[in-house]
Parts: structure tokens; sequence; C-alpha cells
């Protein structure tokens, strides 16, 4: 989907990826990340934060909450992180990463609570009256006061499929003031995802959802409570050219995830994008069947945008050879994605690299994940390789301890200022 982008503004990446894979440094499937494009990118969306004034929380899963991407985010003036769910959460606090907003599209598991309190997040998003009621309750225990968001929805708002949830609005005025009667939490806010969605076939790429207007509806509601509201956090789709729209809405906190890694869905269209895309997935031609070549999967994802986009991938042995052949990637709706079809398999050979450019997921698959710094300094290196749940691991894809990682991480930032 961002192969063209790729090609024209981060090249380099593409070469340097294909020479690791040749050189025997990575294996197939295996995701490449340009840690000097995530500091460039984290550059741009902190100063259209700061121009618009919102704040930011930095969206980790689709990295697979990679520290030194998210550190480098951090230093690059982003403000904090948001864990998606317990797990990542837990893989954050294990580097020492802040938690700015937790619970949004998983809420917190009862047996959680205590301990998402200990790590104190700045909010945590609550579904339910009962979800309110526990937190609050552990929160009194500890001696404490914790910020909470309601999520509140109308039938006519938008959600992905298993993420629905929250207070529907005709009942939300009901819910908030049940929950003001709890000592052990504060309601600063409302939040809904998505609220901003692209859409390449008309003029205008950029709109709020239903969903944005629902929030503001609600955080409306709160007010006529007595609430401050402090956060009207709009997700979703989280750019530089997604921000002015975010903050004349009333947005007060955004959560750039793909933002951050130049893959928002705007790059297939749309020229001038100030982020550069930063990574892209690596494999290696398996074997031939019928008119087909299969690639080592792992990591293939069926991207949601725009299930018609034509999809392909660069295949050769050398960096020139594949940026001169391009084949199609056939994506298929498969269980387990064993393999990545190719065709025609005329033009690839077995032990072929293939390089990909699309918009990953990859806590939801088994990839690696390799860190490449000094691209645009002409003194490109690999850092490190992670597996995809955020452990680095050594040469001989042993774990190497979170401290010794952190360490690394500290040196790695000292280029970045």
């Amino acid at each position: 989907m961002f192969l063209n982008r790729l090609i024209e503004r981060n090249q380099n990446l593409i070469e340097f990826s294909i020479k690791l894979h040749r050189d025997r440094m990575i294996d197939p499937n295996t995701w490449v990340f340009d840690l000097d494009a995530i500091y460039h990118n984290a550059r741009i969306l902190t100063n259209s934060a700061r121009k618009y004034g919102l704040r930011t929380y930095v969206m980790t899963k689709q990295y697979a909450r990679n520290p030194f991407i998210t550190q480098i985010g951090l230093h690059g003036g982003l403000d904090s992180t948001v864990a998606v769910d317990i797990q990542c959460a837990k893989e954050m606090r294990r580097y020492n990463i802040p938690v700015g907003h937790l619970g949004h599209l998983n809420q917190v598991p009862m047996r959680e609570v205590d301990w998402v309190l200990g790590i104190r997040p700045e909010v945590i998003t609550v579904y339910s009256v009962e979800a309110a009621k526990r937190i609050s309750d552990a929160a009194q225990r500890m001696g404490l006061v914790q910020d909470i968001l309601m999520r509140p929805f109308k039938d006519s708002d938008i959600f992905f499929t298993g993420q629905e949830g929250g207070f529907p609005i005709e009942s939300f005025l009901e819910s908030a003031k049940k929950i003001l009667e709890f000592r052990g939490v504060r309601i600063v806010g409302v939040t809904a995802f998505p609220c901003v969605s692209y859409n390449s076939k008309k003029a205008d790429p950029v709109q709020a959802t239903p969903n944005f207007y629902t929030i503001k509806e609600a955080a409306d509601l709160l007010r006529g409570l007595g609430v401050e509201v402090t956060q009207i956090n709009a997700p979703g789709n989280t750019a530089s050219d997604t921000m002015p729209l975010l903050a004349s809405m009333g947005a007060t906190h955004v959560e750039p995830g793909h933002g951050l890694l130049g893959t928002t869905p705007n790059q297939a269209f749309r020229e001038g994008i100030a982020e550069i895309p930063c990574y892209v997935l690596v494999s290696e031609v398996s074997h031939f069947y019928q008119d087909r070549a299969y690639a080592f999967g792992g990591g293939l994802f069926m991207d949601i945008f725009d299930p018609d986009f034509p999809y392909e991938a660069l295949v050769g042995a050398t960096p020139q050879a594949a940026l001169n052949n391009r084949v199609r990637y056939i994506r298929k709706p498969v269980i387990i994605d064993y393999h990545a079809e190719l065709y025609p398999a005329s033009r690839c050979a077995i032990g072929d690299t293939v390089v990909f450019g699309f918009r990953s997921q990859i806590q939801m698959t088994r990839s690696y994940i390799a860190l490449v710094a000094g691209l645009t300094k002409g003194n490109a290196r690999l850092v490190g390789i992670f597996d995809s749940r955020c452990t680095m691991l050594d040469a001989n894809y042993d774990p190497v301890d979170s401290r010794k990682v952190i360490k690394m991480i500290d040196e790695v930032l000292q280029e970045y200022n």
C-alpha cells in the first residue's frame, strides 16, 4: 500500500533491509524500522500538536510496543503513551516507559486493577459503571483518586468488529451521576474510536466520524453536571494533516500510532505528507506452486482501509534487482499466514529477498522487528532485533535482560538531539 512512498521517500531503508537479509543478518518475516525516520516523524507531530494545542499519547501497538521506537517518539517531544490493553501496559512497564492512557480498546481486567493503579496512568477509560466502581474501590484502598474517561456511543457510531462497547448516550447522564458518587475516581473527560477517517474517493479526504460528535455531546452533558472536562480524547488516524480538524472540533488529546510510523492511509493517495514511511516487511521466496511464488509469511496484514487496493512487492537478489522487479502480492483471508503468494512466479527465484510496504499490526503477528539507525547520516547499522512480544534477542535469538536494553536505548537516544 505504501510501496511507492517508500521508494520515493525512504529508498535507503529498502536497500539496507535487502542488504541485511542478503548478509544473513535478519530472517524472513522481519519488520525493519528506520529510527531516524521515527525521530523525524515525532518532531513533525510534536510541532503540529503544539501549534494546535493538542496533547499526544503515542499508540504503541502497531509496532509491538517496541521500547526503542516509543522512547525515540517521546524523546522527539511526544507527551506520553496509550496502552491499548493490559499486555501493552506490562510490556511498556518492563522498560520504564510511562503509560498515559489505559483501558480503551480493552478494559482493565478485574485481577489487574491494583497493578494498573500502581503504575499511575494519567487516565483510564471505562465502559461501565461496574468498571468505574472496581477502580474506585481499589483506589480508595490505596489512598488514591484515579482520573477516568467515559466512552459514550450512539447506534449510528462506527465500530470496528470486536471493539464495540461503552455507555449508550441515552443513559450516559444517569451513568455519570452514579460514577460521580464514587470517591476513588474522578471523571475528567470522554473518548471514542475512531474519531477521524480518511476517504481517498472524496475531495476532502479527512473527516470527523459520528463518534466525534457523540463525545462532544457527552462532554457537554458532563459539564452540565459540573464536571471540569479536561480531556476530549479523539484517537484514530492522528497525523499532522488531521490535527487542524481535531483541534477545530474541540479535541484536547490525540493518539498518533501510524502517524508516528508515517503510514496513515493518506500516504497511499496524497502527495506532500510531512511524515516519512519508516518500515518495511522483509521476507524470502520459499518455493513455487503452479504460477505462484510463495514467500514466508507471519506478518501479513489485511488492511481494512481499502480492500481493493492493489498490492505489490519488490523481489530480487540485490537491492537494484528488487527495485526493478515488482510482482503482485495476492492477499488471501487465511487463518494462519504461512505464506504470501506472489505472481508471476517467473519473475522470482527461490531465495530471493521480498520487500513489502504495507501497514502493520505487529502485536498480532509472529514477526521479528529489526531496528536500524544512521540511514540519514551515512552510517547505517543494525541496532537490534526483537520478537513480537517486545523482547530483545541476542545473536542466538535468546532474550536480552531488560536492564541492558534500557541502557542501550539511552545510548541510542544520544544520537537524536
